[in-house]
C-alpha cells in the first residue's frame, strides 16, 4: 500500500483514539458529578443535570421561578447575572472530577434555563482558561 494512502487511513483512527480519551474522561466526570444532582446552586437556582455536548460537559442550571419572558422585561438584571457567571465559572477549574476532562482538551459550560427548559444564557470555560498552579 502506498505511504500516502496508509497515512490517510491512519489519521482518522488516531483522531478517534484521542476523542476516546476525552469521551472516557467526560463519562467518568458525569458519573461522579451526577451522583450529587439535583443540587442547589445559588440564589434559588438548581443544578439539574450534567451531560456531554461535543468536547464540553454542560451543567444545566434551572431557575424554578424566573422565566425567559421575565428576563426580557428585566434585561439589566440578567445581564448582571451573565457577567457574574462569566467570572464564577472559573471556580470549576479546581474541581478534581473535571481535571481529566481539561487534560484531554475538553471544557465545561453552565447553561441557565427556566422552569420550562427555555434557555436564558450559557457561559463557557475552556481547558486553556484553567491555569496550573
Amino acid at each position: 500500500m502506498p505511504r500516502p494512502l496508509c497515512m490517510a487511513l491512519l489519521l482518522p483512527l488516531l483522531a478517534a483514539c484521542g476523542n476516546g480519551t476525552l469521551g472516557d474522561a467526560q463519562r467518568q466526570a458525569i458519573a461522579a458529578l451526577g451522583k450529587q444532582l439535583p443540587a442547589p446552586y445559588r440564589d434559588g437556582l438548581i443544578v439539574d443535570a450534567v451531560h456531554r455536548h461535543g468536547d464540553d460537559l454542560v451543567f444545566v442550571i434551572r431557575s424554578p421561578d424566573a422565566t425567559v419572558a421575565a428576563a426580557k422585561a428585566r434585561p439589566d438584571v440578567f445581564a448582571a447575572l451573565r457577567r457574574d457567571e462569566a467570572d464564577a465559572i472559573a471556580e470549576l477549574c479546581t474541581n478534581a472530577a473535571l481535571a481529566p476532562v481539561y487534560a484531554a482538551g475538553g471544557g465545561v459550560r453552565r447553561r441557565f434555563i427556566d422552569a420550562d427548559g427555555a434557555r436564558f444564557f450559557e457561559v463557557a470555560l475552556k481547558a486553556s482558561d484553567c491555569r496550573s498552579p
